[in-house]
Protein backbone atom coordinates (compact mmCIF):
# COMPACT_ATOMS: atom_id res chain seq x y z
CA UNK A 1 0.00 0.00 0.00
CA UNK A 2 3.22 2.74 0.83
CA UNK A 3 5.23 1.06 -1.65
CA UNK A 4 4.71 4.19 -3.80
CA UNK A 5 5.35 6.87 -1.12
CA UNK A 6 8.44 9.14 -1.05
CA UNK A 7 11.18 7.72 0.78
CA UNK A 8 11.01 10.78 2.87
CA UNK A 9 7.66 10.21 3.98
CA UNK A 10 8.66 6.19 5.19
CA UNK A 11 10.45 7.96 8.47
CA UNK A 12 7.55 9.67 9.59
CA UNK A 13 5.46 6.87 9.26
CA UNK A 14 7.54 4.76 11.22
CA UNK A 15 7.53 7.71 13.70
CA UNK A 16 3.95 8.57 14.19
CA UNK A 17 3.35 4.45 14.76
CA UNK A 18 5.76 4.74 17.24
CA UNK A 19 4.22 7.28 18.95
CA UNK A 20 0.95 6.07 18.88
CA UNK A 21 2.15 2.39 20.62
CA UNK A 22 4.05 4.62 23.44
CA UNK A 23 0.63 5.71 24.71
CA UNK A 24 -0.99 2.05 24.61
CA UNK A 25 2.14 0.65 26.24
CA UNK A 26 2.11 3.07 28.78
CA UNK A 27 -2.24 2.78 29.49
CA UNK A 28 -1.51 -1.23 29.40
CA UNK A 29 1.74 -1.71 31.76
CA UNK A 30 1.61 0.56 33.86
CA UNK A 31 -1.69 0.71 35.42
CA UNK A 32 -1.18 2.65 38.63
CA UNK A 33 0.19 5.55 36.69
CA UNK A 34 -2.81 5.43 34.42
CA UNK A 35 -5.46 5.42 37.38
CA UNK A 36 -3.39 8.77 38.78
CA UNK A 37 -3.04 10.61 35.54
CA UNK A 38 -5.95 8.85 33.16
CA UNK A 39 -6.05 11.90 30.43
CA UNK A 40 -1.91 12.39 31.26
CA UNK A 41 0.05 9.59 30.96
CA UNK A 42 0.18 8.85 27.30
CA UNK A 43 1.70 12.81 27.16
CA UNK A 44 3.93 12.08 30.01
CA UNK A 45 5.02 8.88 28.59
CA UNK A 46 5.97 10.20 25.02
CA UNK A 47 7.31 13.59 26.61
CA UNK A 48 10.24 11.26 28.73
CA UNK A 49 11.17 9.23 25.59
CA UNK A 50 11.32 12.64 23.76
CA UNK A 51 13.47 14.39 26.23
CA UNK A 52 15.50 10.84 27.06
CA UNK A 53 16.33 10.62 23.13
CA UNK A 54 17.64 15.08 23.60
CA UNK A 55 19.74 13.55 26.46
CA UNK A 56 21.14 10.85 25.14
CA UNK A 57 22.01 12.90 21.93
CA UNK A 58 23.26 16.07 22.92
CA UNK A 59 26.98 15.36 23.60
Amino acid sequence: MLGSAPAAALPAITALAGGAILPMIADTMIPEAFEDAHLLIGLITVAGFLVAFALSHAA
